[in-house]
């Protein structure tokens, strides 16, 4: 269990809060490109990180992040003229630039020193992948930008998902960290529910897991910030199964999937302390994704503005107790919904004072002190994870079977020995199940 204050440290995100101050020290994502598609189209609200933001396209394509509220009287910029050179605050007709200069107050005499003595709160940013990313950290220790193989894909090869999550991200992702949970919570039962989710829709590697529901867990500190390993007994015991999962500070985590499924990468964003975004990154290096099958299997689909599921804690996650009986363990559809269900049941932000942690809580106890040691190191002005400009971000995690005599650390280039060769497979046949992209 953790103490109090460290439950808090690594829970709360503000700018004056340990957490909060490390979180900022890197790129992260503060919405997707969608959102702001259209040149000189309406301002969305952007949370993040206990933050009221404002992103936009001007007229001439180039995006912003500012502030919310105008620095005059404080009304919200999401209502603003959205013009040449700025946002143009509907009350008193201010315009502030996206690098935060306040270049018209036209209410205001000729002579005013305003525009010269003041500038409006404001981030950098980038596009990439679909998404656009911001840092908010000092900008004097802006950290190289993680570039991300799967932000150079095609559109046929990537698919940006986000969604809402009503609980602390460290909820969310300390499920990830949790190599045991998958046989539990995403377990089927029926040949039709198989057929719908995992084996069906392409990821055979989530079904070869289930033979063994208390792996082995191995975990080691990495220059972009940990590693971790689930070695799985199988029925040959001169075989394992082996999962490795790539974490890159602050929050992204490469998940394992098998040989030729379709990968995903996940990043936790947290709106505030009580909230957050999951975003969810499916691609494919080789090849055009099935969007129709992720979204059946993950049960993620959603729109702006808001990014939410119809499932909530007051109707259960729709669960159903007849399901639950003969279809799947949980009696809820879709894998990220069932994660969401459990890690929204504890709560907004769950006191871990209170766990009792097991065997299988082996990575989320290093990630706890490493993340820990590392914002301690930040004070100290040590040099953080994945902020080495020498670093590349071509991680790639792995989940396959494998010699039992051999290192789980040997999984990637295992899975891409058997990669070259095994042939690809067909393209997975689904119904038309799902939202559209």
């Amino acid at each position: 269990m953790l103490s109090k204050r460290d439950n808090e440290i690594l829970t709360r995100v503000d700018a004056s809060e340990p957490l909060g101050r490390f979180l900022r020290r890197y790129w992260i994502p503060a919405c997707v490109s969608s959102e702001i598609a259209e040149p000189g189209g309406k301002p969305v609200r952007v949370g993040l990180l206990g933050e009221k933001l404002v992103a936009f396209r001007s007229p001439d394509g180039t995006p912003g992040l500012i502030k919310e509220f105008c620095p005059h009287r404080g009304a919200s910029l999401v209502y603003a003229r959205n013009e040449p050179g700025g946002l143009r605050c509907l009350y008193h007709g201010w315009k502030m630039a996206a690098d935060g200069a306040v270049v018209e107050t036209p209410a205001e005499p000729a002579n005013s020193k305003i525009t010269r003595n003041l500038c409006h709160g404001n981030y950098p940013v980038r596009e990439a992948g679909g998404v656009l990313w911001t840092y908010m950290g000092p900008r004097e220790l802006e950290p190289p930008f993680p570039d991300f193989p799967w932000t150079h894909l095609p559109p046929e090869q990537l698919l940006v998902v986000k969604m809402y999550q009503d609980c602390n991200f460290l909820q969310g992702l300390e499920g990830d960290l949790d190599p045991a949970h998958p046989n539990y919570l995403h377990r089927d039962f029926s040949d039709e529910a198989k057929q719908r989710s995992w084996t069906g829709a392409g990821w055979q590697s989530i079904s070869d897991l289930m033979f063994d529901g208390a792996p082995v867990i191995h975990c080691e500190e990495t220059p972009h910030l940990m590693r971790v390993g689930a070695v799985r007994k199988t029925a040959d015991p001169a075989q394992s199964y082996v999962r490795l999962t790539e974490w890159v500070a602050p929050f992204y985590t490469h998940i394992a999937t098998g040989p030729h499924e379709s990968a995903l990468f996940k990043a936790w964003l947290p709106i505030d302390n009580e909230r957050c975004f999951t975003f969810y990154i499916h691609y494919d290096p080789l090849k055009p994704i099935n969007v129709s099958a992720i979204y059946e299997n993950w049960g993620h689909y959603t729109e702006g503005p808001d990014f939410r599921t119809p499932h909530t804690l007051e109707n259960m996650h729709l669960q159903d107790r007849v399901k639950m009986a003969t279809i799947n363990f949980s009696g809820v559809d879709g894998a990220a919904v069932q994660d969401r269900a459990v890690q929204e049941s504890m709560g907004p932000i769950y006191d871990r004072t209170q766990e009792h942690l097991g065997t299988s809580d082996k990575a989320v106890i290093f990630y706890r002190r490493l993340v820990l040691r590392k914002i301690a190191e930040m004070d100290e002005g040590k040099p953080l994870p994945a902020t080495d400009p020498g670093l590349d971000f071509s991680q790639r995690a792995a989940s396959v079977f494998m010699p039992s005599d051999m290192s789980w650390r040997d999984a990637r280039q295992w899975q891409e020995k058997v990669e070259r060769e095994r042939p690809l497979p067909d393209p997975v046949e689904t119904s038309d199940a799902g939202a559209p992209r």
